[in-house]
């Protein structure tokens, strides 16, 4: 119990995001986003159907953008601006991904996703790309499928990349027969979300768990691109996933201040061999410190066989315990400015 109570104050200066809202919302807004569409007739128009394409940064942006934007009525009681809308952190690690390189072509064998060459690319052959499909894709399907969208599935067409088509869903039909449990999660995410009962506590649940589902196949499936990184990116990539399932234990509010803050934290750019946390020179201190706690949270991991995240979550079982964790991130941050 020592050393989970030890890994609260680690995580927290971790992942911490506990800060004063910026009086200018549209400040935190992921790069990109106003020249994403905003609604689905922005998208362009064949044969009655709306033509959305993953594999360009605008497009799957887009997808983010109408869904916050639809979904802003039912967050409208917890703060102006959308500014408490839970869906924030899904286009914000997009944005961070896009601004950090990590949605280029790891293997340079094209000019996706380069500045000298398509800038708005999104390559197939990009493990951060191709993770994200199923948190950008799924969600957007299912708030088709939920009416939320207002719009018929039959009326989206959702273009496949350039290979490894099999390896992705297009319609809601296809993502349900192919991932049923992780549609099925962002759909009762959707219900919840619509329902007159609901609150924050149970949004974060629901967001959370579906969040979690839709990683699942993923980060099994796509282990062949780690070999197109150094053993510093594909090291962080590795561990990031599963930071990620103790993230979702804490329900963290992914609100767009918070999650904003958050990724200061965050590599500035894709590691190569020579970054050994914590030396990197052209890192911050805090970004450094991440890279070494999620070393850390991914060596403890592997070596319980999991056990610390199921002690974890247990410890993250009540509210009061997650708030606690909340206060934890606060005072970090006083002691740390």
């Amino acid at each position: 119990m020592a050393v989970l109570t030890s890994w609260v104050w680690l995580l927290a200066g971790c992942l911490s995001a506990a800060v004063a809202e910026d009086s200018n919302v549209s400040a935190l807004y992921p790069p990109l986003w106003e020249e994403s569409p905003e609604q689905i007739s922005d998208y362009r128009l064949e044969d009655g159907k709306h033509i959305m394409d993953p594999w360009v940064i605008t497009d799957r942006m887009g997808m983010y953008r109408i869904l916050l934007k639809q979904t802003a009525p039912y967050f409208a009681s917890y703060a102006p601006e959308n500014e408490q809308n839970i869906l924030w952190g899904l286009p914000l690690q997009f944005g961070w991904q896009y601004t950090t390189g990590r949605l280029a072509d790891p293997t340079g064998m094209t000019d996706c996703g380069y500045e000298a060459g398509d800038t708005l690319c999104v390559s197939v052959d990009s493990w951060w790309a191709d993770v994200n499909y199923y948190l950008s894709v799924l969600p957007f399907l299912a708030a088709v499928d939920s009416g939320i969208l207002g719009i018929p599935s039959d009326q989206i067409s959702i273009l496949p990349p350039l290979k490894d088509q099999m390896m992705f869903c297009y319609t809601v039909s296809g993502c349900q027969s192919a991932f049923p449990e992780a549609m099925g999660r962002w759909s009762a995410f959707f219900q919840y979300m619509q329902s007159p009962s609901s609150d924050f506590d149970g949004l974060l649940e629901y967001l959370w768990a579906a969040h979690t589902s839709s990683l699942e196949y993923p980060t099994r499936a796509f282990v062949d691109r780690y070999a197109y990184y150094s053993d510093q990116e594909a090291n962080f990539e590795k561990n990031w996933a599963i930071a990620v399932d103790y993230i979702a234990a804490t329900r963290l509010p992914t609100t767009l201040s918070r999650v904003h803050s958050f990724q200061n934290g965050l590599p500035p750019r894709v590691l190569v061999d020579t970054d050994i946390a914590p030396y990197i020179a052209d890192f911050t201190p805090l970004q450094n410190k991440v890279l070494v706690l999620l070393n850390v949270l991914g060596n403890i991991h592997h070596f319980t066989g999991s056990l610390f995240l199921t002690a974890w979550e247990s410890a993250m079982s009540t509210k009061a315990a997650r708030k606690l964790f909340l206060i934890s991130f606060e005072k970090f941050l006083e002691t740390s400015s």
